[in-house]
């Protein structure tokens, strides 16, 4: 039997990690869908206004216009705006094309991955390696991933690994809802913490004159405290759904992606071939957290415009570690190209709903509300003590986290002018800095309107409602505290 045939013949063993969960995808949609409709009628029914800007594009605060005879949008449009998004004149486009691209390129490695079955045989090799001392991953992982997302600022990147730790978790005896917190919670959780992120404390900062990364202890703080929330609500639950796994809200589900994947975790066999295509995959993955590293270094002393590729060599590593990966187990040729055109078919679901969350963003630009909803929004605050005035702009940067997801492109936007407000209230710059970052951070993994939690919800069997009736739990812990902090924040200074 030939070389490739060896990785790639079908066997009682096959198991599959990508695997999109229709069910996931339509709920998914249907909520996209639902605040899509949403947008469309608040241009109807609230006035159009708008804001002065500066050369930089962010808001001039006292120079909102209310103006009846701004163009809105043309009836056809509500229609095409999941597609306009798309025009390289749009605002945005670049950072939608960039995810776009993202995902359709690692749909097809790891679908490749999959078919050489070096995934399924890491997740056995971890099983047999680990088993003993699970909960030694159930500690580190979860670190690992909050690590990158406080620093390198990594969402959309890990999304590859996300499936892949699932299945890690149905081997260890965990479930997928474990995995997901083990991953995009983790990350955001980093996201919230922001001790380095460039794309949010990194910008921020810059915008408000403050040096670069000051007050770094209280984030450090910050990140400390998340991750014993994190870690405090996950391992109890772990130990419940262990001794008990019908407790698990996704027990059925469970059931049925493991009845699909037809592998026996437990079953570990060393192969030569696959084992050192496990090592060459492995180590290009320590290079992503290596390369984060590096990336904070020369984003902060070298170029501080380095963080805007650090999506871009992810995905050079990820197209490296894959392919190399697959042509060591021996899959090549015509056979590595019918998965890789497989592969990209696989996560088109998932550009759908990119497309339809990013028509929610045109819709309000265009219709030319955008400034009006952040004009009253800011109304709010007349009158209000500085802790409220610092609450309510906690609630404004999480409300306009549903039409612009990216941390950076927020900040560009609102920071200039919350710091304007700050300074009036006489509030220190680097309260707003912890305001921007914790509502940027719990917003990535709560609003359907970020289409890579929906995309990561679809390689699971969770749906929307599940993951929020189970996760609020733990995001409302950490959101009593983060108000807590800025509350003490009121009265400290630190640099």
């Amino acid at each position: 039997m030939s070389t490739q045939a060896d990785c790639t013949a079908e066997s009682p063993n096959t198991a599959h990690s990508i695997q999109i969960s229709k069910k996931a995808v339509i709920v998914g949609a249907a909520v996209v869908f639902l605040l899509y409709l949403i947008a469309c009628i608040l241009t109807l029914v609230l006035e159009k206004g708008s804001y002065l800007r500066d050369e930089t594009g962010a808001i001039i605060s006292g120079t909102y216009v209310e103006d009846a005879s701004l163009e809105g949008l043309k009836w056809w449009q509500y229609f095409a705006a999941p597609v306009m998004i798309l025009n390289p004149a749009a605002d945005g486009s670049g950072t939608v094309w960039a995810i776009l691209f993202l995902l359709i390129i690692i749909g097809a490695i790891f679908t490749a991955l999959d078919e050489s079955g070096i995934l399924v045989y890491m997740v056995q090799w971890l099983n047999h390696r680990f088993g003993a001392k699970k909960h030694i991953l159930l500690f580190v992982l979860p670190f690992t991933f909050m690590f990158l997302g406080s620093t390198a600022g990594m969402f959309e990147e890990l999304i590859p690994l996300v499936p892949v730790v699932v299945m890690l978790c149905y081997a260890l005896g965990w479930d997928s809802l474990t995995g997901l917190a083990i991953t995009v919670l983790a990350s955001c959780f980093g996201f919230t913490a922001g001790v380095v992120n460039p794309f949010t404390v990194g910008v921020a900062q810059t915008l408000g004159g403050l040096q670069m990364y000051s007050g770094i202890g209280l984030r450090i703080l910050v990140f400390v405290i998340a991750y014993a929330v994190l870690m405090g609500f996950l391992y109890p639950y772990v130990r419940k759904i262990q001794k008990q796994p019908q407790k698990s809200p996704v027990y059925a589900q469970d059931l049925e992606r493991k009845a699909q994947m037809g592998v026996i975790m437990n079953d570990f066999t060393p192969d030569a071939k696959k084992g050192k295509a496990l090592v060459w995959f492995g180590c290009w993955m320590l290079g992503v957290v290596i390369f984060a590293l590096l990336a904070i270094i020369i984003n902060r002393f070298v170029y501080e415009g380095f963080a805007d590729y650090i999506m871009y060599v992810t995905l050079v590593i990820y197209v490296a570690a894959g392919i190399g990966a697959c042509l060591i187990c021996g899959l090549r040729g015509k056979t590595l190209l019918k998965q890789l055109g497989k592969g990209t078919l696989t996560l088109l679901p998932a550009v759908a709903m990119i497309l339809i969350a990013g028509g929610i963003r045109y819709i309000i630009e265009e219709g030319d509300i955008m400034d009006t909803i952040l004009y009253h929004a800011v109304n709010a605050l007349g009158g209000a003590s500085p802790f409220g005035g610092t609450l309510i702009i906690y609630g404004i940067i999480f409300v306009f986290e549903m039409f612009i997801p990216s941390g950076s492109a927020k900040a560009f936007l609102l920071m200039p002018m919350i710091y304007d407000m700050m300074d009036l209230m006489l509030i220190d710059r680097q309260v707003a800095v912890l305001a921007f970052t914790f509502a940027d951070g719990f917003a990535n993994v709560l609003l359907p309107t970020n289409a890579g939690l929906l995309l990561i919800l679809g390689m699971t069997a969770v749906d929307y409602g599940k993951w929020f009736k189970w996760s609020i739990k733990i995001q409302g812990t950490l959101l009593a505290i983060t108000i807590g902090i800025l509350a003490l924040a009121q009265f400290a200074v630190y640099a």
